[in-house]
């Protein structure tokens, strides 16, 4: 049991000692943020417990900070004979102390700090001038504009997201880098950009057109069928030329002529209906009758 409270309570001396080193050391940030017009925003960032480097917090400190960024963009300027300024106004110094633990931050912007052209914002030139990194090393974040896209960057950073480049410190910074080119994004056409805006009304008018077209061929559909039952002729007289053709045909097997009680046992048909039948076919001409005792011969007239 004492064992156990023994090295529970060394455990969490070592982790004590531990977080307290953690936030003990000093912390520097560089976060540069470019604009689209290759001005950049730029905040120096320190973070260290309260008692160490309280110079940071004095005005005096902070008077030299700007004096040295002019010095170090005029410097800048001379060397790549670009135009470019500091604003004085950008120049500001924020302290936030959370409990024992401080936080200051130097700010202020610098006019043309990156080459623009046309769609590419070109960023490097600047760092061939020695001391930008006035602190020295420090986690460095360049911050890009929106729809822009990383062409080429060299070195190659530790982090890439959000539109944000991370390098872990500066020592492996050569002459002029970190050296990035931007490009913008190819916009979109103004078809599809109009047909993006429009996308809900767009999609209800092609919603209403296929319902209307289901609708039109759908009631055309129907109509063929409407149509396609009244076509035909009528029954009866699709009978009655059929019954015809029986006649003719067996009259023709029997050589032209034949009793008309015959043709009535041959055909299927009753004795009433032959011979309403045969009566039509002589007005027709195409048979003739003789009576031949009780019953009447029927011969057939075009025998082709």
């Amino acid at each position: 049991m004492k064992k156990g409270v023994a090295f529970s309570l060394l455990f969490f001396l070592v982790v004590f000692l531990f977080c307290h080193t953690a936030l003990g050391t000093y912390q520097l940030e560089y976060r540069i943020e470019v604009h689209v017009d290759g001005s950049a925003t730029w905040v120096i960032e320190h973070r260290f417990l309260k008692g160490e480097n309280e110079s940071l917090l004095s005005q005096p400190y902070f008077e030299i900070f700007v004096n040295n960024i002019k010095s170090l963009v005029n410097a800048t300027k001379e060397k790549t004979g670009r135009n470019m300024t500091v604003e004085d106004r950008s120049f500001v110094m924020t302290a936030i102390i959370l409990g024992s633990y401080s936080i200051v931050q130097y700010q202020f912007k610098w006019i043309g700090f990156a080459k623009t052209q046309e769609t590419r914002i070109e960023i490097g030139d600047v760092f061939t001038v020695d001391g930008l990194f006035l602190y020295g090393e420090g986690t460095v974040k360049i911050v890009y504009p929106s729809k822009y896209i990383v062409e080429s960057v060299s070195p190659n950073p530790y982090d890439h997201t959000n539109q944000t480049l991370t390098w872990i410190g500066i020592k492996n910074f050569q002459a002029g880098e970190p050296k990035i080119v931007l490009g913008q994004e190819k916009a979109a056409s103004g078809f599809l950009e109009i047909m993006k805006a429009n996308a809900p009304i767009i999609a209800s008018l092609i919603a209403i057109v296929g319902v209307s077209a289901i609708s039109f061929y759908y009631v055309k559909l129907r109509k063929k069928e409407v149509v396609s039952v009244k076509a035909p002729m009528p029954p009866s007289v699709l009978r009655i030329e059929d019954d015809e053709e029986k006649v003719v045909n067996l009259l023709r097997a029997a050589g032209g002529s034949v009793y008309q009680s015959t043709i009535a046992d041959q055909c299927g048909f009753s004795r009433a209906k032959a011979s309403k039948l045969l009566a039509t076919m002589e007005k027709k001409g195409k048979i003739r009758r003789v009576e031949k005792g009780r019953e009447r011969v029927v011969t057939l007239i075009d025998k082709s």
